[in-house]
């Protein structure tokens, strides 16, 4: 029997393209398409997007939702009614959620469930400002709790720079956006471990962003060149922790970052990116990552 898919995205489809290779070389069908082109019609209670039933479809993976969530849970909801199956098993599990999680959420989540996660604080900027010194100590990292990975991350390094970074953040706050705080692990390289289900395929390793705040410079003042490779084998330890941390959240898509103090060896999970980019992974390592997303969804049929 010949599997149909359907690969959403909450924008334009282009970057998604090569799920039709992987698709043809599986043997299964795969329609890929824009949330924006869903259509519900009451009368046949049936949900259309660009003309096809999504009745007709064994499998959906939201690839990304971006702000397209009414149309995502109009989705969940109607699959789970059907008996389609859906990716990430979060909306299977927890039915109308919305990813990527916000960072407070994933923290609790991680925390819970007895991962290595950063100590993080959750509250008002002035909160923040109140608590910090005690909790944590300098530096710290800032972060937006929701938007665009590497984006939003602030570090002070002493009262003065935290005063500085509330400052500017306050507008923001009043208009909804909300931060975390969490200390910073002195770790000079962050890995990316890319989870399909219950595997990691690949890996690769890039340095941290925080580093130049303590990592003692080198010649002429200048910090060592950090390391930006393909990481093969991926190391054993990093890639249990991915897995483990994926399942907490209930993704079978994600990157995860771990990072690895260098004065102890502890390891961390920084994050869980729910829609990861893969370009630098296929670059890096070879892997072609739509294939094997695709076969783990076959996997589950």
């Amino acid at each position: 029997m010949v599997r149909n898919i359907l690969v959403l995205v909450g924008g334009g489809t282009k970057h998604i393209q090569p799920f039709h290779q992987a698709a043809q070389e599986l043997g299964v069908s795969v329609h890929t398409d824009n949330l924006a082109n869903l259509e519900y019609f009451p009368d046949s209670d049936s949900l259309m997007i660009s003309g096809q039933n999504i009745a007709d479809f064994d499998a959906v993976y939201f690839r990304l939702v971006g702000r397209k969530f009414e149309e995502a849970s109009l989705i969940v909801n109607y699959c789970r009614q059907k008996g389609i199956r859906l990716v990430d098993n979060i909306f299977e599990r927890d039915g109308l959620v919305r990813l990527p999680l916000a960072k407070s959420l994933e923290a609790r989540i991680m925390i819970s469930a007895g991962i290595p996660y950063p100590r993080t604080y959750f509250g008002r900027l002035s909160n923040i400002y109140k608590n910090v010194t005690e909790l944590f100590g300098f530096p710290i990292v800032i972060k937006k709790t929701t938007g665009r990975q590497g984006h939003g991350i602030h570090y002070a390094t002493d009262e003065n720079s935290l005063r500085e970074i509330i400052r500017k953040l306050e507008t923001k706050e009043k208009k909804g956006d909300k931060y975390i705080v969490q200390e910073i692990i002195k770790a000079s390289q962050r890995n990316r471990i890319f989870v399909v289900g219950n595997k990691a395929i690949a890996a690769i390793t890039r340095p941290t962003g925080s580093r130049k705040l303590w990592q003692e410079r080198g010649v002429d003042g200048k910090l060592p060149p950090g390391i930006k490779k393909n990481l093969d084998p991926i190391p054993q330890e990093d890639a249990e922790l991915a897995v483990r941390a994926a399942k907490a959240i209930g993704v079978d898509v994600g990157g995860a970052d771990i990072l690895t103090e260098d004065s102890t060896g502890k390891k961390y999970i920084l994050e869980v990116n729910s829609a990861p980019g893969w370009k630098s992974i296929k670059r890096d390592t070879g892997v072609f990552v739509e294939k094997e997303i695709l076969e783990y969804i076959i996997s589950l049929l």
